[in-house]
């Protein structure tokens, strides 16, 4: 496997990674999203005087989720939740159905914000979001870094950091490359040969 430099670092990217979105663009546009979600949170508040629920997906969201909810200006309290709707050794291969494991999580007459990384299809966070219903959620608020631009989405998140056009894997601030690479600081696309 072949390596170039990341500049300005010791940080060595494999040679077919190609940065999309770099950590500042990434900061800049969490903030921005941090501050518009930040004036819903504080709607929330007046209205129930409950927090909002900010839920994680894990693993991939959250890089975004430590850095959204700091940028926001209000309180919100933290439940994790774990999904998984892809192969992990498989890139972009699907699974059948989505497991969704939050036995705990209790949402009942809650104002939750699901907090992730990437909408592909849509086809977890409708899952996601149809579950918390199910368990009581008063509202459900989606925010995702990445959402590729379809011809016919099933799901459509309230706020979007970046969108993309393309078939691409992306991998870095939490996505992954087969298991590899979650921790680079910007956002890359896997340069497949043709």
């Amino acid at each position: 496997m072949s390596y170039s430099k990341d500049i300005g670092s010791v940080r060595q990217i494999p040679a077919h990674f190609s940065l999309k979105f770099s950590e500042k663009e990434i900061a800049n546009r969490v903030k921005t999203l941090g501050e518009e979600i930040g004036g819903w949170c504080h709607g929330v508040w007046r209205d129930s005087h409950t927090d909002v629920l900010a839920i994680p997906v894990l693993r991939g969201g959250i890089f975004f989720f430590a850095d959204l909810v700091r940028a926001i200006n209000a309180s919100v309290e933290i439940a994790p939740v774990r999904t998984e709707a892809y192969e992990s050794e498989i890139n972009g291969q699907q699974r059948n159905e989505v497991q969704i494991y939050a036995e705990k999580l209790a949402v009942k007459g809650r104002v939750v914000l699901v907090v992730d990384d990437v909408c592909d299809s849509g086809r977890t966070l409708e899952e996601l979001e149809k579950a918390l219903l199910a368990r009581g959620a008063r509202e459900v608020r989606t925010v995702v870094l990445l959402r590729r631009l379809l011809d016919r989405p099933t799901f459509v998140p309230c706020w979007t950091g970046f969108q993309y056009e393309g078939p691409e894997w992306f991998v870095g601030y939490g996505m992954d490359d087969a298991e590899r690479w979650r921790n680079l600081p910007g956002v890359y696309i896997i340069k497949r040969d043709t």
